[in-house]
């Protein structure tokens, strides 16, 4: 059985731990010194976040990072 990262509800986490701590997408940008279109594109599940950048979100959003990736076995 192999693992992979579920880019739709990784996603999905990403933008509900943002409203839950009340983060908008520019001040998420702004934090991570990348463009809106980027953080648009993780929450609206078009692309997954670098694996930099998927630090760097669970150190803002003060949770571990196995609270925003979710994984699919296959």
């Amino acid at each position: 059985m192999r693992r992979t990262i579920d880019i739709e509800h990784t996603c999905l986490r990403i933008k509900e731990i943002c409203k839950e701590k009340n983060i908008s997408v520019e001040h998420l940008a702004g934090i991570l010194n990348i463009s809106r279109q980027a953080v648009y594109r993780w929450i609206n599940e078009k692309t997954l976040p670098t694996t930099d950048h998927l630090v760097e979100l669970a150190d803002i959003l003060d949770v571990a990072l196995d609270d925003i990736v979710v994984r699919k076995e296959y």
